[in-house]
């Protein structure tokens, strides 16, 4: 069998790769060698690999993460990467439950960077609101990251809030639409939950405190402890943060949504900014509204949210507001917002007396 010598310097181009690298790099060149055989040019073997995870959208749920991850994909110069390899896939988040998943991430960076046309190469990112809504695999993802990420990788994350009462509110209709009979509102006062929906879950300083990077209270460390799946980044995230209202992406304010989008354009680097002529989408509203928190029956839930946001809110102002590497877009509107945490959307006066 006659084998030309351009297939013998593949072969040991192919062979080197795999037997000269650590662990990450076997994983790399195993995927690169199965690209080449799918490929349709030499140029994935000749591409260097440098592409790690640009952006993060974390937030969570029913804070508008689907609409970021919307909004951003809508820009030629970012790219959502799903679990699938179908072009034209439905935009879905990134579910991370351990290693193999990002395992899996990194494989669908490096294949989407490696087939894309040289210099025009968008930023990658992911949505996954659990990496920092209360689950113990999210300071390990950030881990992850350190890990895989190529040197010189800064991952840019967006973390979505909105009013307690209107998350808890959402959230449970989001999930009653979904799973079985929904129970009474104030048996998920605590941390005991039903198909995720709590009040603790809505204490944001409680799942912003894992990424390290800001002062914890006495009681934010107590309650880390008593979570079992629970941790804090070691050292902290050396990545920049965006944190963003809900309120912010529905706001029909031409002037401060134009600013917001400003910003936006400016945390995630685009040439081609996003402006008010470019709706953010509507997104996760199929749900019948079955639950409507402002009815007396649930004043007990409202009082506890209410009470929990004042302390939110306080926590924000002291450990956000400066803070190095984080923005806060149109940041007076921002804090106006946050501080309506603590006040009952539904004006109910005998609710806080």
């Amino acid at each position: 069998m006659y084998i030309s010598l351009s297939t013998l310097l593949l072969l040991a181009i192919l062979t080197s790769r795999v037997l000269c690298h650590d662990e990450i790099e076997n994983r790399k060149g195993n995927l690169r060698a199965a690209l080449f055989q799918q490929s349709r040019t030499r140029k994935v073997m000749e591409k260097e690999y440098k592409k790690g995870l640009d952006f993060f959208i974390m937030g969570w749920p029913k804070t508008g993460t689907s609409a970021m991850m919307e909004y951003l994909d809508s820009s030629k110069e970012l790219k959502i990467v799903t679990k699938s390899k179908q072009e034209n896939a439905k935009l879905s988040e990134f579910h991370i439950d351990g290693k193999e998943d990002v395992d899996l991430l990194f494989d669908r960076i490096e294949e989407e960077y490696l087939t894309s046309d040289e210099g025009k190469e968008p930023q990658y990112g992911i949505k996954w609101p659990g990496a920092i809504s209360g689950k113990g695999v999210g300071p390990e993802s950030i881990e992850y990251l350190e890990k895989y990420n190529p040197e010189g990788t800064q991952t840019k994350l967006l973390i979505g809030m909105r009013h307690p009462v209107r998350w808890f509110e959402s959230f449970y209709n989001y999930r009653a639409g979904r799973t079985g009979t929904p129970p009474p509102s104030a048996s998920l006062i605590g941390s005991h939950a039903w198909a995720g929906v709590c009040t603790d879950r809505v204490r944001y300083e409680e799942g912003i405190a894992q990424l390290g990077n800001f002062p914890l209270r006495s009681e934010d460390k107590e309650w880390i402890k008593s979570h079992k799946n629970m941790d804090v980044v070691n050292g902290g995230t050396p990545y920049k943060v965006f944190f963003y209202l809900q309120e912010q992406l529905s706001d029909d304010d031409k002037v401060r949504h134009g600013k917001f989008l400003e910003e936006l354009s400016s945390f995630m680097e685009v040439k081609v900014p996003f402006t008010v002529d470019n709706d953010v989408p509507d997104r996760n509203h199929d749900h019948h509204k079955r639950f409507d928190i402002c009815n007396k029956e649930h004043n007990e839930v409202r009082k506890v949210l209410v009470e929990n946001g004042k302390e939110t809110a306080k926590w924000i102002r002291a450990n956000l507001a400066d803070a190095d590497g984080v923005t806060l877009p149109n940041k007076e509107h921002f804090l106006e917002i946050v501080n309506t945490f603590g006040t009952d959307p539904c004006d109910d006066e005998d609710l806080l007396s």
